[in-house]
C-alpha cells in the first residue's frame, strides 16, 4: 500500500487512508493516536477559528465541525482533493494549495493552529516562525511530530546514517527531540500538555502479531513517565501564545 513515491511525494491519497491496514505495527499505531487527536481537536475547536497546517486528507479537519472557520492548506494537490471530498459539507472552510511559507493565510487570525506530521517534512525553525505569525495571545498550538527517542524511529534514523533526527537539505527527517521543539517555543508560548505513546520497535511484518502484546505491555508500564521521558513514536504538544 504506497502513497508516497521515492521523493516523499504524496501519489495516492485513498491508500494513505488505509495505511492503517498495511500491518499490525500501523494499526496499533493508529489506534492509539486518532482518537486520541480526533476528540482533543474536537474539544478544543469550538467556535474557533482554526488553521490546519498541512491538512492532508482533511482526517483531523472532520473533528472541528463545530469551529468558527477553517482553513486548510497543504501543499499537495492530491491530498487537499481528498480533504475537499471529505469536508464538503462543512460551513466556513477554506482550502489553500501552497507550502504554507508564502503569508497565504493572515497572520494573528489562527485560535488554534493544528501541525500534526508536519515537523519532519519542513525546516522546523521555519514552521515555528510561521505559526507564531499566524497566531495572537491566547491561541493554542497543537503540534505531533515523530519521537527521536522511540526505538523504531532511532533505528530508521540511524539506518539512514541521520541520527537524532538530521537530514540532508530538503529531505523528510525521521524524527525529532521533543526537547528542540519545546525549546522553539519556550520564549513565546506556555506548554498547556504533552503526551506520548506508542511505545513500538522494529519487528517483521510477519512478527507482529507475536510483538503487539509486547508494545501493549510496554506503553502500559511507561506511561506514568512518558511526560518525563518520552519514548512513544509520537509527541504531542499543546501550547498557548503568551
Amino acid at each position: 500500500m504506497v502513497y508516497q513515491n521515492k521523493d516523499l511525494k504524496y501519489i495516492d491519497a485513498a491508500a494513505y487512508d488505509k495505511r492503517g491496514e498495511s500491518s499490525i505495527l500501523e494499526k496499533y499505531v493508529l489506534g492509539l493516536w486518532q482518537p486520541f487527536l480526533k476528540n482533543k481537536i474536537e474539544e478544543l475547536s469550538a467556535n474557533k477559528i482554526i488553521i490546519d497546517w498541512g491538512c492532508g486528507t482533511g482526517e483531523y479537519a472532520l473533528a472541528t465541525k463545530n469551529a468558527q472557520k477553517i482553513y486548510c492548506i497543504d501543499i499537495s494537490d492530491i491530498m487537499l482533493a481528498s480533504a475537499r471530498e471529505k469536508l464538503k459539507y462543512f460551513n466556513k472552510i477554506e482550502f489553500i494549495l501552497g507550502s504554507g511559507f508564502n503569508k497565504e493565510i493572515p497572520g494573528g487570525i489562527g485560535e488554534l493552529v493544528l501541525t500534526i506530521g508536519v515537523w519532519e517534512y519542513v525546516d522546523p525553525i521555519k514552521l515555528f516562525e510561521e505559526v507564531k505569525r499566524l497566531t495572537k495571545r491566547g491561541s493554542l498550538v497543537l503540534a505531533v511530530f515523530p519521537n527521536i527517542y522511540n526505538d523504531l524511529n532511532w533505528m530508521r534514523s540511524f539506518v539512514k546514517m541521520s541520527p537524532f533526527g538530521g537530514s540532508p537539505e530538503g529531505r523528510k527527517k525521521i524524527a525529532l527531540r521533543p526537547g528542540f521543539i519545546k525549546n522553539l517555543f519556550k520564549r513565546d508560548f506556555t506548554l498547556i500538555e504533552s503526551a506520548s505513546f506508542g511505545n513500538v520497535s522494529f519487528a517483521p511484518k510477519q512478527m507482529q502479531f507475536l510483538a503487539l502484546p509486547v508494545w501493549k505491555f510496554s506503553d502500559r508500564l511507561w506511561r506514568p513517565f512518558q511526560k518525563f521521558l518520552p519514548l512513544g513514536i509520537n509527541v504531542y504538544y499543546l501550547f498557548e501564545r503568551k
